[in-house]
């Protein structure tokens, strides 16, 4: 089920290139504030799915938790917002 539409994946995909547009979509509703449990139900799939795909991020972002990659991605979104 796509929650975000394709323009806003399409944005978010040019500063975020080395994550599929599925684990793209995990992050930024992971980034947003909702819980894996909250993201799964939303999308209907798994939790086992929703921490899969943040799972594959944490492990791309070489970070030690999960909960790291909603810091890498507001980050990285505030540096692109002020070079813009």
């Amino acid at each position: 089920m796509d929650i975000l539409n394709s323009s806003v994946l399409g944005n978010c995909h040019k500063i975020f290139p080395e994550l599929t547009k599925w684990q793209l979509e995990i992050i930024i509703l992971f980034s947003s504030g909702l819980s894996q449990g909250e993201i799964a139900k939303l999308k209907q799939i798994s939790k086992q799915a929703v921490s899969k795909a943040l799972n594959e991020g944490k492990k791309i972002y070489h970070l030690d938790n999960v909960e790291s990659i909603r810091y890498v991605f507001i980050a990285r979104r505030l540096v692109f917002i002020s070079l813009v």
